[in-house]
């Protein structure tokens, strides 16, 4: 005697995998967090291009890590986890249309400072003057307390979620 076997079609299936998709875009943070850091950096992007900066993407790498005193090739790229030889090349970039310039170490003779100079310095002043116009335009949104809190409340989710990668 033979058996059939009962094979579903996907209209069958469908609903029980609609119902758990739906679940879990309802919990997903992907998409708006997604969404909300483009729209950031698009906004800084253009802010920038407004004011007269035309800096490729990838220089932010050296931007967000170089610190005002300066800053090592070495620890710039470990910081932006990427190779020497590619933070090198855009630490060459730049210094070539003006942001940032190589000194000596003061420590070590044989090591190179990468500081920011003047117009790199104006880059920072103007992207803080970007993030803040964007802030405004949120808060204008969402209301400021709940911008704050939503602020507040991702960098405790990432804070934790560091100490326990670290474990």
């Amino acid at each position: 005697m033979a058996t059939t076997t009962a094979i579903s079609t996907p209209q069958e299936s469908a609903p029980p995998l609609d119902d758990a998709r739906r679940a879990a875009r309802k919990k997903s943070l992907m998409h708006p967090l997604q969404y909300i850091a483009t729209d950031f950096r698009d906004r800084i992007r253009q802010g920038l291009k407004d004011r007269g900066h035309r800096l490729q993407p990838a220089y932010s790498s050296v931007i967000v890590h170089l610190r005002l005193e300066g800053s090592r090739l070495t620890e710039l790229a470990e910081r932006a986890g990427m190779s020497k030889q590619a933070m090198g090349k855009m630490i060459d970039e730049l210094e070539e249309i003006g942001y940032v310039k190589k000194t000596a170490d003061p420590l070590d003779g044989r090591a190179k400072m990468i500081c920011f100079t003047k117009k790199g310095l104006g880059l920072l002043a103007d992207s803080g003057e970007i993030v803040d116009n964007i802030w405004q335009d949120y808060a204008t949104l969402i209301g400021e307390q709940n911008l704050i809190n939503i602020r507040d409340e991702l960098l405790e989710l990432q804070q934790k979620l560091l100490t326990q990668r670290s474990e």
